[in-house]
């Protein structure tokens, strides 16, 4: 009985008779189109429901940008599950790419600049240094009535970051931004005494006399611009 069960499914054509008849894209997609899953998945399903090509298929969706994580599983008689979890990002990174939670870049064939997200940047390969200092700028300033929104490393390896005023709005950016320069050396004490003189230098400041940059370089002290109406730097 075992051998002639065995020339039976030999002479069969599996392909034909247990085909793959549903593909189902199981996850919480926000920037993937679950149709273009499907369709990848469809062209590349060779066989049927035994012999498919799960590796092929797992290999063939990692490599899109958007897709952090994807696993398989067949689903008896004729169904295969996709479970996708896709990037979540958390930052732009330069000017062609994201940082997800982990501090990991990845670049999908779009960048889309209308998210709420801080913009980071820095030289390749230093992204991982640029988001944990990101970080640390987070838990510095979590006091302060304002939000970084961006954070910058450049070719000499200093550092400066900007913040917005939590009241301002899209139209207002701009008056409510404020540049700050930490330069190359003792950045962490220079942020600390920035958190410190913040709340006492925004007091005195009102909607003709803004601050525009402060620049924490100075050995025992800083710098600090207005804007054009003022039209004035003090240095303290």
């Amino acid at each position: 009985v075992l051998v002639y069960g065995g020339l039976l499914i030999k002479d069969l054509d599996l392909p034909t008779m247990l085909p793959v008849e549903d593909v189902r894209v199981i996850g919480e997609l926000n920037f993937l189109d679950t149709n273009d899953i499907e369709a990848i998945i469809k062209n590349k399903i060779q066989g049927g429901y035994f012999t498919v090509d799960l590796n092929s298929i797992r290999d063939a969706l990692a490599r899109l940008p958007w897709v952090k994580n994807v696993s398989l599983r067949r689903q008896w008689p004729a169904s295969l599950d996709v479970f996708i979890t896709e990037q979540k990002p958390v930052a732009y990174w330069n000017d062609d790419g994201y940082i997800n939670e982990t501090g990991d870049v990845f670049r999908p064939a779009t960048v889309n600049k209308e998210l709420n997200l801080p913009k980071l940047q820095g030289p390749e390969g230093m992204h991982k240094n640029v988001w944990k200092f990101m970080n640390v700028l987070y838990q510095q300033t979590a006091s302060l009535d304002y939000e970084v929104k961006g954070l910058q490393l450049d070719d000499r390896r200093a550092w400066q970051f900007v913040i917005v005023s939590n009241a301002a709005t899209e139209e207002t950016d701009g008056k409510n931004r404020i540049d700050v320069r930490l330069g190359r050396f003792e950045t962490e004490k220079r942020m600390q005494r920035f958190v410190h003189v913040l709340p006492a230098l925004t007091v005195e400041q009102n909607d003709e006399h803004k601050i525009k940059a402060i620049d924490m370089r100075y050995p025992n002290g800083f710098a600090v611009q207005m804007n054009e109406a003022g039209n004035n730097d003090k240095k303290v």
